[in-house]
């Protein structure tokens, strides 16, 4: 199709869902940002999208604070010149089971989860407002807990989070013509996990 004609900077896009995210950009016509904290998983991402003939920049980043989503957006516009769609992606394992969770691990998955959105939707927005223009900001989160309340943890409650997130964002950022939606996503495993 090559007509999207957009710049968009995709968070987590070294692999899954991310990944498959910035691809699918980049075939719509899309010069892509890719931001993720694994060099060598960010490099393939790049090669592919090379390939479908699209510009590409990589912002090594594991995004864990607030200065650092707004480095990555003023990449983008020192790269490209601009910025027009933001995918907040925040990718992350559990690592225990809901009965054995600490305090740490229960605040990381809130914090990665939450404050990422949170972050990424204030850097991209106080862009797209400091230039003036409309945007678009796309949250993803997961749909476990949508409908089987008996699969909520504390993971499904922190994308569950997002979700309520996203719904107030838009309703604040609508009258500056920016547009913030929310993508579920099913359970995605990359493959490279299981394989030793």
């Amino acid at each position: 199709m090559n007509s999207l004609r957009k710049i968009a900077l995709v968070t987590g896009a070294g692999q899954s869902i991310g990944r498959g995210i910035a691809i699918r950009l980049a075939k719509e016509g899309a010069d892509i940002v890719l931001v993720d904290n694994d060099a060598t998983l960010l490099r393939h991402t790049a090669e592919e999208i090379t390939t479908v003939g699209r510009r590409v920049s990589v912002f090594l980043s594991d995004l864990t604070r607030q200065e650092q989503f707004r480095e990555a957006v003023d990449h983008a516009e020192k790269t490209f010149g601009s910025l027009d769609i933001m995918v907040n992606n925040p990718g992350f394992e559990r690592e225990c089971l809901n009965a054995d969770i600490s305090y740490d691990e229960v605040a990381r998955l809130i914090n990665h989860s939450v404050q990422s959105t949170h972050w990424g939707i204030q850097a991209a927005a106080d862009k797209f407002r400091q230039r003036c223009q409309k945007g678009t900001i796309i949250n993803v989160s997961s749909s476990a807990g949508h409908k089987n309340p008996t699969l909520i943890d504390i993971l499904t409650a922190s994308k569950m989070a997002v979700r309520v997130l996203t719904q107030a964002a838009s309703k604040d950022l609508a009258p500056a013509g920016i547009v913030v939606t929310l993508q579920c996503f099913g359970s995605i495993i990359p493959t490279a996990r299981y394989v030793s």
